[in-house]
């Protein structure tokens, strides 16, 4: 078991006596730098049981970004419009995911502030880059940084311009401010919203219902397509979406589905702005939560019911195979495999499943009935942070200290040092019993299969490199790059 104590400045200095001996016993115990970096459930207070401080970034990669998710947009083409030194990053990703062809950047210099040109550099650095390409793509995405909300940058006025000049192209606001990740909209929640900014109202199809604010597709051999395919309808996400006519086809759905919490105001959005009416059902590793939400939608949609008890003994027959295969050996969690890491840590257990600790730095409303019944049933289940710095120094032998031990999730394999690691990250695409059943299989596999977990978890932005280049086999489908037509454009002094 990992033991942090002994690497905390703060427990080993005189703030030891006010540290959070107790961080959490009471709900609402206020969380300080004394807090311990490892503890006990049973300690700990929800929702978040760590204090923040200085952050560190492991190497586990796999998790997406806002430069990743916007590839999702068949076509699409990304301008950023920052300082150098925030685009470096981004710069490296887009090499890194082999989509340099779909990248540009406006540097934003000393210059520009002292002139207070910035609606000038975007404008105009747009339409340089737009020119220069061999076709114009069917959607910008132009991302503006801190810097420039703080100095009050004038966007309608830019976009105003933009769109003037490219009529034919569809301009989305994105926004890559590290600031706002503790206001309303944090960067990940903010871009999932812009990603469906240029769906528009279409003629409704009364058979269509889309899925919202997944990185990956939801996996087809779900009882949800099922259920919907049954019931005689289509559904349709951004993720299975092979050119932008598909993206903007998202538009004639009835209805919208969302799993995770982060999607909420997209749905919202798209709800306000296409009167789509939007469901949250979310992918849940718990049985009843299951049977809750499939029979919600059952009735909303008026949808056959799968049947239950044959999908919920399928699933636990399929956990029980992976127990017997994996036996007494320890299991540790984290944050990045779904929004919901302690409800998954609920199942393994109740079915027999040595689960004995997390990785999270805080967790969402939803997991406070798993977090009461780990601290009644498990009060020594063990919870790590993530990002603490202090995990910087952890020597990572706790796999071969305990003579082998299955992880679930990128930041678990890494900070255990195991070989034995199934990648799954926010629900990688599974939902309902099925869902669990595969999830079972896998850790099965990841039992009895060392893998090089290290060349794994670097890959930054799993499946998205792959993502790229699928689109570009599919760009022939619809041949996007409309026909560029460059008469005279007015200087931005003219228009403004």
């Amino acid at each position: 078991m990992i033991n942090l104590h002994s690497l905390d400045p703060v427990r080993n200095g005189s703030a030891a006596q006010h540290t959070n001996t107790t961080a959490g016993s009471r709900p609402g115990t206020p969380v300080t730098s004394g807090t311990p970096v490892t503890m006990k459930i049973s300690e700990a207070a929800f929702p978040t049981p760590f204090y923040e401080g200085l952050l560190y970034s492991s190497p586990a990669r796999g998790t997406w970004t806002i430069a990743h998710s916007s590839m999702l947009i068949p076509g699409s083409y990304q301008i950023f419009a920052c300082a150098s030194c925030c685009v470096r990053g981004v710069v490296l990703s887009a090499e890194e995911m082999n989509a340099l062809d779909r990248f540009s950047m406006i540097e934003l210099t000393d210059e520009n502030i002292i002139k207070g040109n910035l609606e000038e550099m975007i404008i105009e650095g747009t339409t340089q880059i737009l020119h220069e390409l061999p076709a114009l793509p069917p959607a910008v995405l132009i991302y503006t940084s801190c810097i420039q909300h703080f100095l009050n940058i004038d966007l309608k006025v830019t976009y105003r311009e933009l769109r003037k000049r490219f009529p034919e192209v569809d301009f989305i606001d994105c926004y890559m401010l590290p600031t706002m990740r503790k206001g309303k909209f944090n960067p990940d929640t903010l871009m999932r919203r812009q990603l469906y900014r240029a769906v528009e109202p279409l003629p409704q199809k009364d058979n269509v219902v889309n899925i919202l604010g997944n990185y990956e597709a939801t996996d087809p051999d779900s009882e949800l397509f099922s259920m919907f395919h049954a019931g005689g309808f289509e559904l349709r996400e951004l993720p299975a979406c092979h050119t932008y006519a598909d993206y903007k086809r998202l538009g004639e759905a009835k209805a919208n589905l969302y799993f995770v919490p982060a999607a909420k105001s997209a749905a919202e959005d798209v709800e306000r702005r296409l009167g789509q009416k939007a469901y949250y059902v979310p992918a849940a590793f718990d049985e009843e939560e299951i049977i809750q939400n499939e029979t919600m939608l059952s009735e909303a949609f008026h949808l056959p019911l799968p049947d239950f008890a044959a999908l919920r003994r399928e699933a636990d027959a399929a956990l029980e195979k992976a127990r017997q295969t994996i036996g007494t050996m320890p299991v540790a969690l984290d944050y990045t495999v779904s929004p919901r890491p302690l409800t998954l840590a609920r199942l393994l257990i109740r079915h027999g499943f040595t689960v004995r600790e997390v990785f999270a730095d805080g967790f969402v409303d939803e997991e406070k009935e798993a977090f009461e019944w780990l601290q009644a049933h498990e009060p020594d289940f063990i919870l790590h942070p993530a990002n603490d710095f202090k995990l910087r120094y952890l020597p990572r032998t706790e796999a071969q200290d305990a003579g082998g031990l299955l992880a679930i999730g990128q930041k678990a394999a890494y900070f255990t040092g195991t070989d034995r690691f199934v990648n799954l990250i926010e629900d990688s695409g599974l939902y309902g019993f099925r869902g669990i059943v595969k999830l079972a299989q896998w850790m099965e596999s990841a039992a009895r299969t060392p893998v090089d977990v290290m060349k794994i978890i670097q890959v930054k932005a799993w499946g998205c490199g792959e993502l790229c280049e699928r689109q570009r086999g599919y760009a022939a489908e619809e041949g996007y790059g409309a026909e560029k037509r460059f008469e005279q454009v007015p200087t931005v002094g003219e228009t403004l």
